[in-house]
């Protein structure tokens, strides 16, 4: 049996969680930012793992990159102002999406809406992923899952943010993707993170900038199931104390194969489109491809 997690501990653990992220929610937007832009400076210079793991893994998807330190530290730093904008958003979701400043490419999903087509929107680990939560939410009727981190505190803030402008959760079990298939059929919206890495019972390998990645079925199965119009979407963040600009893109259209392989390559294909708009601002400090083909070998 695998060790149990002490519940005194986690309910510690998600009390300091939630007391530092409420602290970081009082700051003023501005100081919230140059705070941020502070802290990811500091760990972009010293040792840490966010550091190791980020140069490893832009060496493997991105290796001609002219200036790859410049790359990591611009990374790094955009990864932490996304944790300091998550506090303050989860705390204030109104002044979240009063930041969005502008919107492009969202004219083909509107029209998908209106005939009443399901859509499906995959949002990578890229940008600010709440603030596009807020905006998808309050423009159209939103159905998304939801996995419980194992600290309820922690669990009641990001959900009581998510639903601030009425999103419908769904709990990531097999009666939450039945029920989201029951909706999708009906002409809802989803919106999934498309590049986390799954279960061993809930992805496949497929090619992520040249790298095998163990790569979520999830995502294409609703498609096949649905024949939803599938959209890419991210929140961009603007420079200096600006806010963010929404970008909508249609996914690679050999996501709607019936061959599953083709469909993932197709997805992850269009998750590269959208890191390459602006390469510093995706999360190369997740551990993507910890998860090796027979015979591979762990970067990490």
């Amino acid at each position: 049996m695998g060790r149990r997690t002490n519940p005194r501990i986690q309910k510690l653990k998600g009390s300091l969680v939630v007391t530092g992220l409420r602290l970081l929610g009082l700051l003023p937007f501005r100081l919230n930012r140059a705070l941020a832009t502070a802290v990811g400076r500091l760990l972009a210079a010293l040792p840490s793992e966010a550091r190791r793991v980020t140069r490893i893994n832009l060496s493997l998807c991105l290796p001609n990159q002219p200036n790859p330190d410049q790359l990591v530290r611009d990374s790094l730093v955009e990864t932490v102002k996304n944790t300091f904008e998550i506090a303050l958003f989860w705390r204030r979701p109104e002044e979240g999406l009063d930041r969005v400043v502008s919107v492009d490419g969202d004219g083909p999903l509107r029209e998908a809406v209106d005939a009443g087509q399901p859509v499906l929107i995959l949002a990578p680990h890229i940008g600010c992923w709440e603030v596009l939560n807020f905006w998808l939410a309050r423009d159209f009727p939103l159905h998304v899952m939801f996995a419980p981190s194992g600290m309820a505190e922690v669990d009641d803030l990001i959900k009581r943010g998510r639903e601030h402008f009425g999103s419908t959760m769904y709990p990531a079990s097999a009666r939450g993707v039945a029920g989201l298939v029951r909706a999708m059929r009906k002409g809802a919206m989803t919106a999934i993170l498309p590049d986390q890495v799954a279960d061993r019972r809930s992805g496949r390998f497929a090619p992520f900038f040249g790298q095998p990645a163990y790569t979520g079925t999830l995502s294409c199965k609703l498609v096949q199931q649905t024949g939803a119009r599938v959209f890419m979407a991210w929140a961009r963040r603007l420079p200096g104390a600006g806010g963010f600009e929404i970008r909508v893109r249609p996914a690679h259209q050999d996501i709607h194969d019936s061959d599953l392989d083709h469909a993932l390559k197709a997805m992850n294909r269009s998750i590269e489109a959208l890191i390459l708009e602006e390469p510093s601002q995706y999360l190369w400090s997740y551990k993507r491809f910890r998860r090796q083909p027979p015979g591979g070998t762990l970067p990490y």
